[in-house]
């Protein structure tokens, strides 16, 4: 992955103590991109990796066994909610968190993200003191 080059990141990255794979599964490129770079600062102890649909996405959990998944809810192919019921199905141990980024914050959305057990429904766009006070208790637990 291209190093952050992103202007004003320099004074976000913190601890460098590694905190376990992160997962960014976003069909948009520009915006998985940019998320990955962000993460790559916050986060400089922990790999990124980035998927661009649902099914490449199951195959690096599969592979990798992230901490964490940050899910575009409105994927092409597979919605977040199915995509999200497959990640705990396939899980013979503790499944990754969970958190999904969407502008759909419509209560039925809200109420649907809540039964299916996501970690964290941040609305996009999130910026970078949001990912931060939402992901680091989940990657340092």
């Amino acid at each position: 992955m291209a190093q952050p080059r992103g202007a004003g990141l320099g004074g976000l990255a913190r601890s460098s103590g590694g905190t376990g794979p992160i997962l960014v599964v976003e069909d948009d490129s520009d915006t998985r991109r940019a998320l990955g770079e962000l993460l790559t600062v916050l986060f400089p102890g922990s790999r990124v990796l980035m998927a661009e649909s649902g099914d490449a996405a199951l195959e690096l959990i599969r592979r990798t066994r992230p901490r964490v998944v940050i899910l575009d809810l409105d994927l092409g192919g597979i919605h977040g909610f199915d995509f999200a019921a497959h990640v705990v199905a396939m899980s013979t141990s503790r499944p990754p968190a969970i958190v999904t980024l969407t502008g759909d914050a419509s209560p039925d959305t809200v109420r649907r993200a809540e039964a299916a057990g996501f970690a964290a429904f941040p609305r996009k766009p999130a910026d970078a003191d949001t990912l931060e006070t939402v992901l680091r208790p989940i990657l340092e637990a």
